[in-house]
């Protein structure tokens, strides 16, 4: 039976370690993941009031944007990029491949400071920095200490799912309150939460078909598919939120740590595969989960975009009222 897709050819195999050719994909890959971030949060700020205290969309906007153009242009690219994030992880560890994907964080940063005119200070720059090195270093120790089997305990995995759920909706509940970029970091945590959560299932749906047997009879296969849809649906609508009220950059910083974090968290604590965690394994893990968390807090506080309140809708009324009272006094004094 030949492939349909050529995974394969002489001297070449998609499934073989090639950890050069799997770094360049994937510095691509994190390239096209920052790219279509920023084309989709163009597309979203022009659908937005930004004068407006809440820019939270509602669901006739963002059906307007599965239909604009630039939109798709985005979700294009971004899915081209996890393709090809999907393609290096084939092709070399997990422990190499995840930290590379973090360069879409800088990539995010340059893009906007390239389309927005601005220079990013030594304080975003060392968010970024906090960002890389905490995410990096949780990776690390998570993928060293990953045990090689998977447990599938359906009533754990549900019930973690539903706490994952509620975690997710909590957070994206936390966006319709405060600042812009608060409710930016909000909308995109809580959307991480799902997308995080959909890796983790990803997994989970992988080792039941690999576990061979009827795995379309088992309860535990469809649980997981309908979560997953519903982890892509809610996710992406939480991004899009965050895409309304803040800059790419904070989105994609969530995303890439607050991701990771679940999916990892997910298989060590639901799957098994934290057996082999030590006390300081554990500890270092906290500390570098919390450094990475802190960059994104910190990049989302010191944003260009965070240090100008948009003016009020009530203020943009009052300016509107006078400039019209000084436009009828003008026109007066021009009749007398």
């Amino acid at each position: 039976m030949t492939n349909p897709i050529p995974l394969m050819g002489p001297g070449f195999s998609i499934f073989n370690q090639n950890i050069p050719l799997a770094i360049t994909i994937v510095v691509f890959a994190s390239f096209l993941f920052a790219g279509g971030s920023t084309i989709q949060h163009l597309a979203v700020s022009r659908s937005v009031d930004k004068a407006s205290e809440n820019r939270s969309m509602d669901l006739g906007q963002v059906w307007n944007l599965v239909r604009n153009k630039r939109w798709l242009l985005g979700l294009g690219t971004v899915a081209v990029g996890a393709s090809m994030h999907i393609v290096g992880l084939m092709m070399a560890p997990v422990t190499v491949v995840q930290p590379v994907g973090i360069l879409a964080v800088p990539w995010a940063v340059l893009l906007a400071a390239k389309i927005h005119h601005f220079r990013p200070t030594k304080v975003i720059w060392s968010a970024v920095a906090l960002t890389i090195v905490g995410i990096v270093a949780f990776t690390l120790i998570s993928a060293s200490t990953a045990a090689p089997d998977t447990e599938l305990p359906p009533t754990r995995i549900i019930v973690a799912c539903l706490i994952v759920f509620a975690i997710g909706g909590f957070l994206g509940w936390m966006g319709r309150f405060g600042s812009p970029s608060r409710r930016c970091l909000m909308w995109a945590s809580g959307g991480s939460f799902f997308y995080g959560l959909s890796s983790a299932l990803i997994k989970t749906i992988t080792a039941l078909v690999r576990g061979g047997g009827d795995f379309l009879g088992r309860p535990l296969f469809w649980t997981s598919v309908v979560f997953l849809l519903v982890c892509y649906v809610v996710g992406g609508w939480m991004v899009q939120q965050g895409y309304a009220n803040g800059p790419a950059e904070i989105v994609v910083g969530s995303m890439t740590t607050t991701d990771p974090i679940v999916a990892v968290t997910f298989g060590m604590a639901v799957l098994g595969e934290g057996v082999r965690l030590g006390v300081l394994d554990s500890i270092g893990m906290a500390i570098s989960g919390a450094v990475a968390v802190a960059g994104v807090f910190i990049l989302s506080k010191y944003h260009p975009d965070a240090q100008v309140d948009p003016p009020s809708a009530s203020a943009l009324a009052a300016e509107a009222a006078e400039a019209a009272g000084n436009a009828a006094v003008e026109e007066e004094l021009k009749r007398n």
